[in-house]
């Protein structure tokens, strides 16, 4: 456990993250331990129940830590081959799994319990479970073999574990400060040592002795020990990968000197565990766990050893992952002493101090309340959009009030002046004199006073000619004149109102974008935090090993959640080191073939739709999809008859296979494939997918894709026909308005040519074009819009870069581009796939949320399905209709024969996957992608019976069981019920292997059965004969 409390302060959020899933992990984990007990399956338990002692202890929960610790203990027993569980046992475990929850929850929700009540509790429970597992609790742990594992688990985890330690000792010499390099190199030196005990390699453990021994006697040379100890890491890893399995290296003499060792006596009689237990009784964990750290790691499935490799100290990790990857490089530079030059006697230099820099103070919050918060800052942003609108429509308002009140006034004055002159006109008629005073320049203005005064002067003896009269109607005019002048000053005093309204909601807007940006730095972080870490450890592989190579970053500012940026890290580096390995060729190699000297490794990282997507591509020999097939079937993964009818699709899925890869020879570096395991896993623990496409001799381009979880983002805002409709603008390739004379018809779509400028090269394209107003169908008429006549004419295109090629959508008119607030719709009525959500305009009015990629893939099967339908046999050989298939009892076989069919193209075969799980479809998506069928998919039974009753041309269902809402069998009893469903075969892929869901399932009449995880060529074989046995009953 640290000792630093600002690490357990920064680490408690991460541990509050990570219960929740444990706690699944474990429940589940129980469930499917009393059907099958398997080492898998006890392994999972024990290490969900390791990582939650170790977070524990990490944050200082003791009572957390210490039921952890025995229920650890319970499962370390289970795994011994002869251990039955009984009832009575399985009982117990699950109420010692409660004694572990009730303190987990305390943290999560804050309720309140008493510890002492919950550890005598567990103690009871415990103590029972040791009373029923009798001799096999406390016996020395099972480790099995590498014979019976299957693999070399030593070679494994110094390729793939130690390499991932190493490489953070090595980042964290170049970046951190000397107190948290000081903590990373003992932690990982103490778990270096529980590693070479449980291994037997003394060399090793002794030099992780040495290394911690060396930073307690002379902390103030941290980095020298550093990088001598990483060297001496280096080549005991090494050793281990050359096939030493006994020392695995041995301390420098420099290291030993640091150690206050003589060098003259073996280290290993100076080092002894009690020693070390004696000297270090608090940063070393006990014995009996020491020997047992690895132990999780062994047993199950390859990925497990690097993800228990890889966890053993969350506060480090934490710690590392908040370092800026440029922060202070040079400080304790000056008083470095290099390696070759340190002497054991000589009194280290004293390193100045400094004033202590204080932390910025903290709090820590729940992501529930981040996300009201976002929540609430997304209405305001509604509520601005709404007041800016509302404000422009004011001011628009208050200019046309000012130009009809001048139109106004002006009809009025030309009144005035027509009523004077006609005034005048008759008053000239009646006495001559009227002409020559209005000629020697009387004024016009008049007013009430004036009137009165005429009067009064009238009385004195004024005679018409001598003082001009006022008629009613003057007067009226006058006073009109009078309320326009009025209105103007009012209509003025309006527009000042207006104006500072809207510098106020501009402030307004300024201050809501600052706070929406607050909120997004307090969970998001950009993606070069991440990147920036991978060009240090190229340049050391590079010249370890000859390679130039040149790293390109693309997207680094591109923002995601702090927690998903951690979980990418891992599985980059993978991706990054296999490329320098595998994908990048030696000097020689690119200049036989034309190349640059220096390789290129390109990461590119773009939010596209809804999807975060990052590119990891080389540009080195590609895939070598021979070398794959033979690898594969002399791992006995596949017999060669499979090999020679494999595609390179599927060849390209065998390297995420356990263990794999293509390396010629064994070095530090994995080759290809090694540890993509792990990515693929890391990658869907985040609900994402991975894509491999290679080209030879042109390089290897992994795809990443992890679905964003979108409240607030950038809309461009459309018309098609007379309905208003959002999509993502960060899709968008280019907008274009294009001539009537680029627009064709060609092979039955339609198609618009497009000019692409390239410097100063003008590329001409056909791009394939689709008509939202057609694509959309809704169940209602919309009133057409007169107003949009005209612009229907010439629409304008809106271009999409889709698979590597560009697909257009045209509209009617384009509104603009808004920030606007997404929320999902409900789960009553099922929504097409390319629903993204729902946004309030700025009008009020409700408007779609559309993924245009998503929108683009339907079209596109859409009409490779139709032009297949087109293609399809006109004749096929006749059966009695009354030949039924019957359920086999293996997953993917004792279907019956089939004559051969020689069907021109899958497309037309149309297939539904009903999964809740996001990951499992869209790897089912890919896979029958391939193999050229069409796939839609269903999140559960619910929504598969909406698409069905929609979509007559289905041809297969591949169905889970558990899923929400509706499952697998209630969705089977459905289609049984209903005659033009009972014709569609389903296919059961569920992670239930008993004889009583099998059972179940035939009972209601499923096609076949097969259990996860699956092979895909065992798979693809199913689903061809169900489908050819379905169509041979239909002739």
């Amino acid at each position: 456990m640290t000792t630093d409390p600002t690490i357990r302060e920064q680490t408690y959020p991460y541990f509050l993250q990570e219960v929740p899933e444990l706690l699944q992990v474990l429940e589940q984990g129980l469930l499917n331990l009393r059907e099958d007990c398997t080492i898998n399956q006890v392994n999972t338990l024990m290490r969900a129940t390791h990582t939650l002692k170790g977070a524990a202890t990490s944050v200082g929960l003791e009572t957390i830590t210490t039921i952890a610790h025995s229920l650890e203990d319970i499962f370390k027993a289970l795994c011994r081959p002869d251990v039955t569980i009984d009832p009575d046992i399985a009982a117990l475990l699950f109420e010692g799994f409660e004694c572990l929850r009730l303190p987990l929850m305390v943290e999560l929700t804050g309720i309140s319990i008493n510890d002492t009540e919950v550890l005598d509790r567990a103690a009871a429970v415990f103590a029972q479970l040791q009373e029923k597992l009798g001799d096999f609790f406390g016996q020395e742990a099972y480790l099995p073999s590498s014979i019976e594992l299957g693999f070399d688990i030593t070679q494994s985890i110094f390729e793939v574990g130690v390499a991932q330690r190493l490489d953070q000792i090595e980042v964290s010499i170049e970046t951190a400060q000397p107190d948290e390099l000081i903590s990373t190199l003992r932690t990982q030196s103490e778990v270096f040592l529980g590693l070479a005990e449980s291994l037997n390699l003394s060399g090793f453990g002794a030099i992780a002795k040495a290394t911690i021994a060396a930073l307690d006697n002379h902390p103030e040379q941290a980095i020298p020990i550093a990088q001598q100890a990483l060297a001496d890491f280096k080549a005991g890893q090494a050793a281990v990968l050359e096939g030493d399995r006994t020392q695995a290296g041995q301390p420098s003499e420099t290291l030993q000197r640091w150690a206050n060792l003589a060098t003259d006596s073996p280290v290993t009689d100076v080092l002894t565990i009690d020693a070390l237990a004696n000297d270090f009784a608090i940063a070393i964990e006990p014995d009996e766990t020491a020997g047992d750290r690895l132990l999780e790691s062994i047993w199950g499935d390859q990925p497990s050893v690097t993800d228990a490799i890889s966890e053993s100290d969350l506060a480090l990790i934490i710690s590392d992952a908040d370092t800026p990857v440029n922060a202070a490089e040079d400080i304790y530079v000056a008083n470095q002493i290099p390696v070759s030059q340190a002497s054991p006697t000589s009194t280290p230099t004293p390193i100045p101090t400094k004033e202590p820099i204080s932390p910025s103070p903290s709090v820590r919050i729940s992501v529930e309340h981040l996300d009201r918060l976002s929540h609430s800052i997304g209405e305001l942003l509604t509520n601005q959009n709404q007041q800016s609108l509302q404000t422009e429509q004011l001011q628009a308002s208050v200019r046309t009030l000012f130009t009809r009140l001048r139109q106004h006034q002006t009809l009025l004055n030309q009144l005035q002046e027509q009523q004077s002159r006609r005034s005048i006109a008759i008053e000239s008629r009646s006495n001559p004199k009227r002409k020559r005073n209005t000629q020697n320049g009387h004024s016009k203005k008049r007013s009430v006073a004036s009137s009165q005064a005429s009067h009064s002067m009238q009385t004195l003896g004024f005679d018409a000619l001598e003082l001009e009269r006022y008629s009613e109607s003057d007067l009226f005019l006058q006073s009109l004149l009078d309320n326009v002048v009025q209105l103007t000053e009012s209509t003025d005093a309006i527009e000042l109102f207006t104006r500072q309204s809207a510098q106020t909601l501009e402030k307004q807007r300024r201050l809501l974008t600052g706070t929406q940006n607050a909120l997004i730095e307090a969970r998001m972080v950009p993606l070069g935090e991440i990147f920036d870490r991978f060009p240090h450890i190229l340049q050391q592989l590079g010249t370890r090993h000859n390679k130039p190579v040149l790293l390109m970053l693309h997207g680094t500012e591109v923002l995601v959640d702090k927690a998903v940026a951690e979980k990418l890290y891992d599985p980059l580096l993978h991706l990054v080191r296999n490329a320098f390995d595998h994908g990048i060729e030696p000097i020689a190699v690119r200049q036989k073939r034309g190349k640059p000297e220096k390789g290129q490794i390109e990461i590119c990282a773009h939010h596209q739709g809804r999807f975060l997507v990052i590119e990891v591509r080389d540009d080195g020999s590609g895939l070598d999809f021979e070398r794959i097939r033979q690898q594969a079937v002399e791992r006995q993964l596949i017999s060669l008859e499979q090999a020679e009818q494999l595609t390179q699709a599927q060849l390209t899925d065998l390297l995420f296979e356990p263990g794999f890869s293509t390396a010629a020879q064994v070095n530090d570096l994995s080759g290809r494939g090694v540890g993509l395991d792990v990515v693929r896993n890391q990658i869907q623990s985040l609900h994402g997918f991975i894509e491999v496409s290679s080209e030879l001799q042109r390089g290897t381009t992994f795809i990443l894709q992890i679905p964003l979880s979108l409240t607030i983002a950038k809309l461009l805002i459309c018309k098609a026909t007379n309905t208003t409709h959002a999509m993502f603008a960060d899709a968008i390739e280019q907008i274009l308005i294009p001539q009537p004379d680029h627009i064709r018809e060609q092979y039955g779509i339609k198609v618009f040519c497009w000019h692409r400028q390239f410097d100063e090269q003008i590329d001409e394209q056909l791009v394939p074009l689709y008509s939202l107003t057609k694509s959309l169908k809704y169940g209602s008429a919309h009133p057409p819009d007169p107003s949009s006549a005209s612009k229907q004419e010439s629409g304008q295109v809106i271009v999409f870069r889709y698979q590597g090629a560009f697909i257009g959508l045209e509209v009617d008119q384009l509104i603009g581009e808004q920030e606007l607030v997404i929320r999902p719709l409900g789960t009553i009525i099922g929504s097409p796939d390319y629903v993204y959500g729902t946004s309030v305009l700025a009008d009020g009015r409700l408007t779609l949320v559309i993924d245009p990629i998503a929108l683009l893939q339907r079209l596109v099967n859409q009409q490779e399905n139709e032009s297949a339908r087109s293609d399809r046999m006109t004749a096929l050989p006749m059966l009695p209709a009354s030949l039924q298939l019957q359920l086999p009892t293996q997953t993917y076989a004792a279907l019956p024969a089939a004559p051969e069919l020689e069907l021109k193209a899958n497309t037309d075969q149309k297939i539904l996957i009903v999964d809740d799980s996001i990951t499992v479809r869209q790897g089912l998506n890919l896979t029958l992608q391939k193999a050229g069928y069409h796939v839609i998919q269903a999140k559960d039974g619910h929504e598969a019976i909406e698409i069905l009753h929609q979509q007559t041309d289905i041809r297969l269902i591949i169905c889970d069981i558990e899923m929400p809402r509706v499952n697998g069998f209630e969705l089977l009893r459905h289609c049984q019920r209903i005659p033009d469903l009972t014709t569609i075969p389903v296919l059961i892929l569920t992670s239930r292997s008993s004889d009583k869901h099998r059972l179940l399932a035939s009972q209601l009449g499923a096609a076949a059965y097969m259990t996860k995880p699956y092979l895909e060529h065992k798979l693809l074989t199913v689903v061809a004969e169900v489908l050819n046995v379905q169509l041979i009953a239909k002739t």
